[in-house]
């Protein structure tokens, strides 16, 4: 037998990459893992600089897959020089993804370069509606039919929310729970229009156009976990389900954790997406990928968001084929995700499933110094992972439940839409003052709501600060100067692009914004501040408050603020 020797690889010649100069700071992370994060239609600053002079004469270039034709191509966009030491430039995303990028010098007038040796930087590019998005969620039992959700519609966007998240809308099953679907591509009967003779997806239509027409995103629920136990897959595919010999029905039951015990929800059973036979496995697989992206067209149609719900829980392998198949169909789609996990895990996966957004739960932090320590998490963690930041869930109690009155609204959405990084929104009753939660399981008649509610002025005060100034919609840019009030939580809000750069000098570059809370239910509180540091100023500012209209002025970096029970107060400072 002769024996076909294989070809021996050529080892390139590749030495080791010099530095640039020296001593090198960028104003991006580097590395796969440290990604940054960038908005279609915003334009993306980079900047790179010394502490010395660079070698004359001097030339730089950004090589970025970024607005590359092909997936695999690259393309160059040159820095501008800035006094002999800093290099920046901007490209603005026109797709979304995730990119990589790398600086090159030149000192010979272009005719060899000396490439950036810390590894290739990455940037994911979010879709335009994860920017500033405010969030209506409808609780469909308690809302009547379809006809009463379009005319509903007017009504949400007047209070300044420019999205609303549908719960599930299939068919439910004997539980009555939108997380317990029947049937997953069918719109459950007790939603339709009586007078209108068309199936319930063309009704569900004329929804997502009054949507388009209105310019609101939908956002629709993807429950890929579980399914309801009297469902039609039980009936018909029941390999589909995940088998437990110890139940009558031997289907295993989902679980969720509570009180320090695992509890089960006797409505779902488990489908089983790691199904021993691959046969089995590639038709279910194929079958929740065709249900996500039926969903998605719709939330597609009005440039809104799915929501992957119970996200934490799901089979990796799987999310991982689904997210893929949503953004090659949809690449303009949001997607948020209930995904509560450890930190290293969320930034592994918040990159490679094209994670926008990621659920906050800021009920889950009663107090002020807890609900300050969480945000000082989030925006550690914002130049990678972007968080929507509602007042409560709909599986949560309404505000009146979880923080002693309905009062708490007032502080609580402030910090949620102004102290967060951008994104944020109420469930329906929030904005009446509603003891209780509205109930989504289970049959109910339509609620009806004052034509005023108590809460709708404020909120769309809240929305409209939140809409018009970018310095609300950043991450990495609030600091805290509280000194750690027990019940009051202050922190300034700079403008974007102004904390970032480390070359930047002079005052707290152009204004920003004071925001301060008293999450106390029932006394006064006062804070003194100091914001000599913060404003790196004095006397050349004047502030304005402009949530309460008081027509309140501050010019001076010292003053004594005193807020009611659940008050709130937005400043804005600018430079004379």
């Amino acid at each position: 037998m002769v024996i076909t020797r294989r070809p021996i690889p050529v080892l390139p010649d590749r030495p080791r990459l010099l530095s640039i100069v020296p001593y090198l700071w960028r104003s991006y992370p580097v590395g796969r893992q440290e990604f940054s994060r960038a908005v279609v239609g915003q334009p993306l600053k980079l900047s790179f600089w010394t502490n010395d002079h660079f070698p004359r004469p001097v030339l730089a270039m950004l090589d970025t897959t970024l607005n590359a034709p092909m997936p695999d191509d690259w393309v160059s966009v040159s820095f501008e020089e800035s006094d002999g030491t800093a290099f920046t430039c901007s490209i603005t995303p026109t797709r979304t993804g995730l990119y990589s990028f790398r600086a090159r010098c030149s000192f010979d007038g272009g005719m060899t370069w000396i490439r950036d040796p810390v590894p290739d930087a990455w940037v994911l590019v979010d879709p335009p509606q994860i920017d500033g998005l405010r969030l209506y969620t409808l609780i469909p039992a308690a809302s009547g039919s379809i006809a009463d959700w379009i005319g509903d519609l007017p009504r949400i966007r007047a209070m300044g929310f420019n999205a609303v998240h549908l719960l599930p809308v299939t068919t439910l099953d004997v539980s009555q729970s939108p997380y317990a679907a029947s049937d997953l591509f069918d719109v459950d009967h007790r939603y339709l229009m009586n007078a209108d003779r068309s199936d319930g997806l063309s009704q569900l239509e004329a929804y997502v156009q009054r949507a388009r027409d209105l310019d609101m995103g939908l956002c629709f629920d993807l429950v890929l976990n579980h399914i309801g136990a009297q469902s039609a897959m039980v009936k018909r595919t029941p390999e589909w389900i995940v088998p437990d010999a110890s139940r009558a029905d031997g289907n295993k039951r989902a679980r969720y954790w509570a009180d320090g015990q695992w509890r089960v929800w006797e409505d779902l059973v488990l489908i089983n997406y790691e199904h021993p036979s691959e046969i089995v496995r590639a038709e279910l697989w194929a079958y929740m990928i065709q249900y996500a992206l039926f969903w998605a067209k719709y939330a597609e149609a009005t440039g809104g968001f799915v929501r992957f719900d119970n996200l934490h829980s799901g089979n990796p392998r799987f999310v991982d084929a689904v997210a893929r198949a949503l953004r090659e169909a949809y690449p303009s789609l949001g997607i948020i995700a209930e995904y509560f996990t450890d930190e290293a895990t969320l930034l592994g996966n918040v990159a490679d499933w094209r994670l926008n957004l990621v659920m906050a739960m800021p009920w889950n932090h009663a107090f002020a110094p807890q609900l300050r320590a969480y945000l000082q998490y989030l925006h550690r963690i914002s130049d990678h992972v972007r968080y929507f930041m509602p007042v409560t869930s709909h599986d949560s109690g309404s505000p009146a439940q979880e923080f002693g009155g309905a009062e708490s609204t007032v502080p609580r959405y402030v910090a949620a839409a102004l102290l967060g990084t951008g994104a944020t929104g109420i469930v329906q009753g929030v904005e009446s003052g509603v003891g209780e939660k509205v109930r989504f399981i289970g049959p109910g008649a339509k609620m009806t709501w004052s034509e005023r509610p108590r809460f709708a002025g404020f909120l769309a005060a809240v929305n409209g600060l939140l809409a018009e100034h970018d310095a609300f919609r950043a991450g990495g840019n609030c600091q805290f100067v509280d000194h750690g009030h027990d019940a009051v939580i202050a922190a300034y809000r700079r403008n974007p692009g102004l904390c970032f750069d480390s070359k930047s000098t002079g005052p707290a570059a152009e204004g920003g914004f004071l925001v301060v809370c008293n999450f106390d239910t029932r006394a006064m509180q006062r804070i003194e501040l100091d914001l000599t540091r913060v404003l790196g100023a004095t006397g050349r500012f004047v502030g304005e408050e402009l949530l309460t209209g008081s027509g309140a002025r501050y010019e001076s970096e010292r003053f004594t603020l005193t807020l009611p029970p659940c008050g709130a107060m937005v400043i804005r400072f600018a430079w004379r």
